[in-house]
């Protein structure tokens, strides 16, 4: 595991200083993932579009903070880097962030996905680390190709809360979250983000 490619990811979630400008008609074409998706995830859906998509269950390391987001990236960053480095554990990608506002304080938690859920083992990792298994859950997904920051995060969501309203076949059943794909070696306006919301199907009366 390099360190440009730690160096990398490190920047993916601390990159939140600048808008999104282009509009998915005049994007670039985006580019190729920096590293392997879990297995029997998703690819990312083409910049602009709201799709429903499914994933698969899967185990990731996980670590979590109460403070604010843009502190707390890098600290949970180089707690998950040290924690795949130690059990040499493969980087992949997307680097995972959710986001907790419902309680009294909010939360933000990261996760570094592992390749399949037969690697390592469910339970304690390194520090304050846990590695967690996760179910098959269904999420609401906005693509985002660009520069990526807490502004557009928030105006994503709203498209997609919008969309929920406009498709009552669907309804939240979770926290928001981040995907980030790329790096700073990727140029900017190439890199893509997902920012989703978990569904679940509403049953017909």
């Amino acid at each position: 595991m390099s360190a440009k490619w730690a160096l990398s990811l490190l920047a993916i979630v601390m990159l939140w200083t600048v808008s999104l400008t282009a509009q998915a008609d005049n994007l670039p074409p985006a580019a190729k993932l920096d590293a392997p998706l879990p297995d029997g995830w998703p690819e990312p859906s083409a910049p602009g579009e709201i799709e429903v998509k499914q994933y698969p269950a899967y185990r990731s390391a996980v670590a979590k903070s109460g403070m604010k987001m843009d502190r707390a990236d890098g600290i949970l960053f180089w707690q998950l880097f040290a924690h795949i480095q130690a059990n040499e554990i493969a980087m992949t990608a997307p680097v995972v962030n959710t986001y907790n506002t419902s309680g009294e304080s909010d939360q933000v938690e990261m996760e570094f996905l592992y390749r399949t859920t037969k690697q390592g083992e469910a339970g304690n990792g390194l520090g304050q680390v846990k590695v967690e298994d996760h179910p098959e859950q269904t999420f609401a997904t906005l693509v985002v190709q660009g520069k990526m920051n807490a502004e557009v995060y928030q105006t994503s969501l709203k498209e997609l809360q919008a969309w929920l309203e406009k498709n009552p076949q669907w309804k939240q059943n979770g926290d928001p979250r981040r995907l980030g794909y790329h790096g700073p070696m990727t140029p900017q306006a190439k890199r893509l983000w997902e920012v989703q919301i978990p569904v679940e199907a509403v049953e017909a009366k």
